[in-house]
């Protein structure tokens, strides 16, 4: 699991750690920065070291402060409190995008029920009508021509998106296209899914995201 930043309540961790030196917050810090992406630290003295970029003499002298933050075989209660709400927030986020998935799917299994193909029935080719030429399509550009009853569903279906403005982009593509229909459909669905998860995703965004203390 990516973990790219880590809780830290700036006030708890200043109140808990007063007693410590430059060099020693440095080490504390970079341990818990490895336990929050790992999800542990090694057992061995050399390996510790390293992690807190000392040399042996200095992890030596830092230990006796350091030791007291963790328990006996180097866990850390906190930090394992935090690691369990991240994943239990993760598998809540996934469940969701799952459920959307799902939706978008239902979507166009409804939209392959009113699936339109070329060539176009008579009824829906251009008519001439008193007053000047008129057509039967709500919409039409190159090879897409929806009806009303289809433009309207697509618009509502894909609300996250300008659909006319889609269509007009996408009108070339369509051309070379077996069933432009079912082409033009999937892409939308796919565009607007794109759509609705960015919006979700900047709404639910901050810095802060998970609340906890280290």
């Amino acid at each position: 699991m990516s973990r790219p930043w880590m809780p830290l309540y700036v006030a708890d961790y200043r109140a808990d750690t007063a007693h410590l030196s430059a060099a020693q917050h440095g080490a504390y810090l970079l341990l818990i920065m490895h336990y929050w992406t790992t999800g542990g630290l090694p057992k061995d003295d050399a390996a510790m070291a390293r992690i807190a970029c000392m040399s042996p003499a200095e992890w030596k002298r830092a230990y006796p402060v350091i030791y007291p933050f963790f328990e006996g075989d180097w866990t850390h209660k906190r930090i394992d409190a935090e690691l369990a709400r991240a994943a239990d927030i993760s598998r809540k986020r996934a469940a969701s995008a799952k459920q959307r998935h799902s939706k978008c799917d239902a979507i166009a299994e409804q939209l392959d029920t009113h699936a339109r193909t070329l060539p176009p029935s008579q009824s829906q080719k251009k008519e001439d009508a008193p007053g000047g030429a008129t057509s039967a399509y709500a919409f039409e550009s190159g090879v897409i021509r929806l009806n009303e009853r289809d433009f309207t569903l697509w618009k509502a279906s894909f609300s996250h998106l300008d659909v006319p403005a889609e269509l007009l982009a996408m009108t070339q593509w369509a051309s070379e296209q077996r069933s432009w229909f079912n082409a033009v459909k999937g892409a939308l669905a796919k565009k607007n899914q794109q759509a609705k998860e960015r919006k979700t995703a900047g709404a639910e965004f901050k810095w802060n995201g998970i609340e906890g203390v280290l």
